[in-house]
């Protein structure tokens, strides 16, 4: 077998991670919907602890 690299064969993949503090979800969500115009992907918001 043999392969170019260890890519996913999927049509998502993971571009990056940001960690952004905020004080709700509301604010979260609205720092969410500003960045994704910028890099012009959508963005997935999720709570860590």
């Amino acid at each position: 077998m043999f392969s170019d690299g260890p890519f996913v064969e999927s049509k998502e993949y993971l571009a990056g991670v940001w960690v952004r503090e905020a004080p709700d979800l509301d604010v979260a969500l609205k720092l969410a919907a500003e960045q994704s115009p910028v890099c012009d992907r959508k963005i997935g918001v999720w709570p860590y602890q």
